[in-house]
């Protein structure tokens, strides 16, 4: 069983006599199978090293319950690729973890109960013991690393962080691939990778702390974003969010934008455009009527910041896509 994992003989027996537990070892990458509810949780994970294990997830239901606990001293390092995961933090508000986040977690009593309002959720975990010697890290490397400088870093006087970088972006989007997951030479490298530019003090200070997030405002921006998300197509200004939602313009807008990547306003510009886009592959509506239907009065202004954003007009945008999907 992967490091990490608290699975003792007693709490081991607990949990088969709770869930089903089955374990498959197929060269180096075992599956972890977890069956609640009529519900079966398929995650496939590999050890790295020793001390170090990465699972993979993609689930397609909307609860999971499980009574998983990280053990003492080890990191979970969790990135969301799609989907959605709320959950509660005890003595905290909801938790709300979205694509394009790492989420940091260091402690031991791991969430029993997680929700996905999208009904599906993919990701990836790294579990990491910060107490190992790490041997077979520094024979990547080249030289010691500290894993748990990770926690002093990041999780000095918070539980969990959440931060979203370029680099994190790059790094993750390269784990996508199903051949290269099998390929252990290459995980080694990327996890070695991926915890050297975490312990570094100087990223740490100079790069992240703007992009570390608590879990209060995270809660307060995460709302402002569904609220966007159901009202998109109306008028919808700062002004009115800010009273709204009880937070001032000044930590609205840098908190939006630095925690989605993108400012208010260009999000809901961005919503039109993709949601525009969907209706004129998918209906036969003039474009006057899907500018009206996705929140713009006037179609000759639709019409101009559509073919700002996609280089073709609307109508010759529904053209290219119908000639294409023949």
């Amino acid at each position: 069983m992967a490091v990490g994992v608290d699975l003792s003989k007693e709490k081991g027996n607990q949990m088969k006599a709770e869930i089903g537990w089955k374990t498959h070892e197929h060269e180096k990458i075992k599956t972890l199978e977890i069956i609640n509810n009529n519900d079966a949780v398929h995650t496939p994970y590999i050890k790295v090293f020793d001390g170090i294990s990465i699972f993979f997830h993609q689930y397609d239901f909307s609860k999971f319950a499980s009574p998983l606990r990280v053990t003492k001293d080890s990191l979970r390092l969790d990135y969301c690729y799609s989907g959605q995961v709320d959950y509660d933090v005890p003595h905290k508000k909801r938790v709300f973890f979205e694509p394009g986040f790492l989420k940091i977690d260091r402690r031991s009593l791991q969430n029993k109960s997680y929700s996905f309002p999208s009904q599906q959720y993919s990701g990836i975990t790294i579990i990491v013991n910060t107490e190992i010697e790490g041997k077979d890290l520094k024979s990547v490397l080249g030289e010691d690393l500290d894993v748990a400088s990770i926690s002093k870093n990041y999780c000095d006087e918070e539980e969990y962080v959440f931060l979203r970088t370029t680099f994190l972006e790059h790094f993750f989007e390269d784990l996508r691939s199903e051949e290269l997951r099998h390929t252990l030479s290459y995980l080694r490298l990327k996890v070695a990778e991926l915890l050297l530019y975490l312990s570094s003090e100087r990223i740490a200070q100079k790069m992240l702390p703007q992009e570390t997030f608590s879990g209060g405002m995270i809660s307060r921006i995460r709302q402002i974003k569904r609220y966007i998300d159901q009202n998109f197509t109306k008028n919808i200004t700062l002004e009115a969010l800010t009273r709204r939602f009880e937070i001032s313009a000044t930590a609205m807008k840098n908190g939006y934008r630095d925690f989605y990547g993108i400012p208010i306003h260009a999000y809901i510009k961005h919503k039109r455009i993709e949601t525009a886009c969907q209706m004129l592959k998918d209906t036969n509506l003039y474009v006057s009527q899907i500018a009206n239907e996705v929140g713009y009065a006037n179609p000759s202004k639709f019409s101009v910041m559509f073919k700002r954003e996609k280089k073709l007009t609307p109508t010759d945008f529904r053209k290219y896509y119908r000639h294409h999907r023949q």
